[in-house]
């Protein structure tokens, strides 16, 4: 079952108004006594009435449904009301003055429907502005720039209110997840009400300074992928194991009520959790260790089901023969979320890094001294499984989710974080060290991905255009001087000033470069399942900072590119072993 909740001032903004046809004369009914804005407006809609009916809430605490019969339907017998309500919502808030919303009570009055009726389900949120006005959840603007970059930056990338995790463990207790579209024109405390996603298992969508021309399309489709996911509900998930090795850390988007079980509100084919297994006792090279998962949930057809995974691993007391079976991209993914994760429990950037380039030095230095042959000191050996590790710490050292930067917001990097927490491996490969495409039109060919760089300036060329891609965000760079011809085939523009850096995606024309690079665009949209957003870059212009913090291979603000981390590795690797 999914219930969109919808914040009345989402839609005061002036592209929103397209849509507006009916009821006009059921506004001053259904708010009559609402003068600031601050209510939850439950529909009733029931196949064979011929009027949409309506229950309006004006207290925020203590919420409770009014209505069952009627609140969740079927879409065949109800679709003329739920279109007439898609019209309505728009003209609801049109005459509040205050501007003030409320979100948390609203997600309980869906969550207690859903309870109601018996159903786990989803509750998808859309929202856009910071919840102020008074009752449960309320925050005040607590953002302050001065802290960006310093050590006190942590303490406003964890919920202001410890109200929102309990809300969010009463949506996993009902087996409801919580899924959020915020169009923030202005500070929204993303790590406050984001919690409630990323407890039940939820995703969030960010849509910042929303243009109905601009992003209309990507929310359209991103939330086509959305709804029409498969998912599973009120999930719980346990690993059990032999004597000898035991599950100890758990990283991910769900909550655990004891040591062993994970519980998710709602689960998808994308959902990613990492589960960190110790080993604290003797282990005999006779027998295998074995790894069971167990999990229980229930279908999109109510059924409660239990799947089971078994896992056999061989035991081996040969170190080198665990570094054979390594799997670098793995052990990345978990330390990214591991790091994620002790960044929100106030662990300062720089003791981070000094932990990072620990763990690394000793890895590293463990396979030198046990397992390569002799070689001269100042080589730097590495294990053939391990030869990329020096470099995804590096980019995960420096990416804008972890390292403190003036050019980030703390709603951006609260979100960044969130999104670090749920990526699987291939994500957060991709993520951590960004693929850039040359789409100059002697590299285009006719067919395929154009070819990759490395993602350095060095490596970029003034007289070729370039796409980043990083999973989350696609950017193209246009150089300044980029041949006039591919400005007009691509562009629409004949001299580089003229390219518009809003545009948000590319115009259709009928030229064979116009056609190629939008089928590139459309290409790596439908494999991340995500319409990801164009943002346009020009050379030199003040955003080009936005394309220079995923150029991982570059100095960082702290002074320090990959070839001087890897340095950095040498000399520790070299004093562990002296």
């Amino acid at each position: 079952v999914f219930v969109p909740i919808v914040d009345g001032f989402l839609v005061t903004l002036d592209e929103a108004q397209t849509h507006l046809k009916t009821l006009m004369d059921m506004i001053p009914t259904l708010h009559s006594q609402d003068k600031k804005g601050e209510s939850i407006m439950l529909p009733a809609i029931q196949a064979g009435c011929a009027a949409l009916k309506a229950v309006v809430s004006t207290q925020s605490t203590g919420v409770f449904v009014p209505i069952v019969d009627g609140f969740l339907v079927t879409l065949d017998e109800a679709q003329t009301h739920l279109k007439t309500l898609m019209d309505m919502i728009p003209t609801l808030h049109s005459q509040d003055k205050k501007g003030e919303s409320i979100m948390l009570p609203a997600i309980q009055a869906g969550c207690a429907a859903l309870k109601a009726a018996g159903r786990p389900g989803k509750v998808i949120m859309f929202h856009s502005s910071l919840p102020i006005a008074a009752g449960p959840g309320q925050l005040k603007n607590r953002e302050d720039k001065k802290l960006l970059s310093t050590d006190k930056e942590t303490t406003l990338l964890v919920p202001a209110d410890p109200i929102f995790e309990k809300v969010a463990r009463e949506c996993v207790d009902a087996g409801v997840g919580v899924d959020m579209f915020l169009f923030p024109h202005a500070y929204i405390d993303v790590a406050s009400v984001g919690k409630i996603a990323t407890v039940t298992g939820g995703v969030i969508q960010r849509y910042p300074m929303f243009r109905a021309d601009v992003d209309g399309e990507r929310l359209i489709q991103d939330l086509a992928m959305h709804i029409s996911e498969p998912c599973v509900f009120d999930a719980i998930l346990r690993m059990r194991t032999n004597s000898g090795i035991r599950p100890v850390e758990f990283c991910g988007n769900f909550m655990m009520q004891n040591a062993t079980d994970m519980e998710i509100a709602v689960l998808k084919p994308t959902s990613t959790v990492t589960i960190e297994i110790k080993h604290d006792d003797k282990l005999s090279e006779d027998f295998h260790a074995y790894v069971q998962v167990a999990l229980l949930y229930t279908s999109m057809s109510g059924a409660r089901k239990l799947r089971l995974h078994n896992l056999a691993l061989p035991v081996s007391n040969s170190l080198a023969e665990l570094y054979k079976a390594c799997d670098v991209d793995t052990v990345v993914n978990s330390l990214t979320k591991e790091f994620g994760k002790a960044l929100l429990l106030n662990h300062s950037y720089k003791s981070l890094r000094e932990k990072m380039l620990q763990r690394v030095s000793n890895s590293l230095a463990c396979y030198r001294q046990n397992c390569a042959a002799p070689s001269q000191p100042g080589q730097l050996i590495l294990p053939e499984t391990l030869k990329l590790l020096p470099l995804y710490s590096h980019c995960l050292l420096r990416s804008p989710a972890l390292m403190p930067s003036l050019e980030i917001s703390f709603d951006e990097k609260s979100n960044l974080l969130q999104n670090l927490a749920m990526m699987n491996v291939e994500q957060s490969e991709l993520f951590l060290y960004p693929r850039l495409y040359n789409l100059n039109t002697s590299t285009l060919g006719n067919e395929g991905m154009p070819p990759v760089i490395r993602p350095s300036y060095a490596r970029i060329r003034e007289a070729g255009p370039h796409l980043l891609d990083n999973g989350l965000v696609l950017i193209l760079w246009i150089g300044a001087a980029t041949p006039s011809k591919w400005l007009q085939e691509v562009m629409g523009v004949t001299v580089f000033d003229q390219v518009d850096p809003t545009i948000g995606n590319l115009q259709p024309f009928d030229n064979p470069t116009s056609v190629r690079i939008r089928g590139i665009i459309e290409e790596i949209r439908t494999n991340r399942r995500k319409h990801l957003r164009l943002n346009v870059v020009r050379q030199k212009d003040k955003t080009e900072h936005i394309f220079n913090q995923f150029l991982v291979e570059d100095k960082t603000e702290q002074g320090m590119n990959y070839t001087d981390f890897l340095c950095s590795i040498h000399r520790e690797i070299r004093n562990i072993l002296s």
